[in-house]
């Protein structure tokens, strides 16, 4: 009798340091890019047409990408105005197609399992073509997420595009580049999350002009809320919450160029990404657990010699 109730304590014990082991900690990061009313005008401040290029060609490329513990799921779009179908892998079907707006820090408590999610859309022109309105729209997004006790996870999403346009004026003017710009970041990361758990969102946006008899830029902007501002991160040594443009403020931006020459070919080009990271480490019992966990094992070994015996 006495060994019956020797070996329950035991196997209670056992159990009792398997339970402490701490819980995993829960993940997510959102990155979120909408520019939006982009045009090109001229000095006196008239949109750009069709009309005013003696050359004109543009491509546009876009790509989405969304992954979790290695698995993927990625698609592309080419063409006037590219939209990538959204990528999923997990628990994000529910997420729209081109659904852009962000829930801020209230969309922690809708997450309801692991994923890593990427979309992308891309409207308009920013010049006007046979008299139709100016104003591109382009939309990028990534989000991830790594759900308690999920023991081991990662997820990354990655979205982004390419627009180029190969131009020659048929006058020389100045090219003033105005737009609109919403960017939202967020990276989450419960506390008490052990070695090694990361989240990270960030996103970029920038135009080029190079000249193409000379190889040369002549114009080149970055604005820093979107390039440098709006990259936010947490890790297990510091765990929490960390956002940019929690408010959705739009920026609104106008630079203008050097004098572009009448019969020299130029090239403009957009490059817009977003970024969404988080990587979860497997959970493994505390030291004092593992001792527990030892002589609970030692101690069922000595009572089957006993018996045997």
């Amino acid at each position: 009798m006495i060994q019956h109730i020797l070996v329950a304590a035991t196997a209670a014990a056992i159990l009792a340091g398997a339970s402490m082991r701490p819980a995993a900690a829960s993940t997510f990061a959102t990155a979120v890019l909408d520019i939006s009313n982009f045009r090109l005008l001229h000095n006196n401040g008239d949109v750009y047409r069709n009309t005013d290029f003696s050359r004109l060609t543009s491509v546009n490329d876009a790509q989405a990408t969304a992954s979790l513990n290695s698995l993927f799921a990625n698609s592309s779009s080419s063409g006037p105005r590219p939209d990538v179908m959204r990528q999923c892998v997990g628990s994000c079907l529910t997420f729209a197609e081109n659904s852009f707006g962000h829930g801020g820090t209230n969309a922690l408590f809708a997450l309801s399992g692991s994923f890593g999610f990427a979309d992308q859309r891309f409207q308009g022109s920013g010049i006007s073509i046979n008299g139709a309105p100016a104003g591109a729209h382009a939309q990028t997004r990534a989000d991830v997420a790594t759900l308690r006790n999920n023991q081991s996870a990662t997820g990354n999403s990655s979205v982004g595009s390419s627009n180029t346009m190969v131009f020659t004026l048929n006058g020389s003017d100045t090219m003033t580049v105005a737009f609109d710009a919403t960017p939202y970041a967020m990276a989450y990361l419960t506390p008490g999350s052990r070695p090694v758990t990361s989240a990270a969102a960030r996103m970029s946006w920038n135009i080029n002009i190079v000249d193409l008899r000379t190889s040369l830029s002549v114009f080149s902007f970055a604005p820093a809320q979107i390039n440098g501002l709006a990259s936010v991160s947490r890790t297990d040594g510091m765990a929490g919450l960390s956002s940019f443009n929690e408010i959705g403020k739009v920026y609104s931006y106008s630079m203008t160029t050097p004098q572009l020459l009448a019969g020299r070919s130029y090239q403009i080009t957009v490059q817009q990404s977003a970024l969404a990271m988080a990587l979860q480490q497997e959970e493994v019992p505390e030291p004092g657990s593992l001792s527990i966990v030892a002589a609970g094992l030692v101690g069922l070994g000595l009572l089957r010699r006993h018996r045997c015996g």
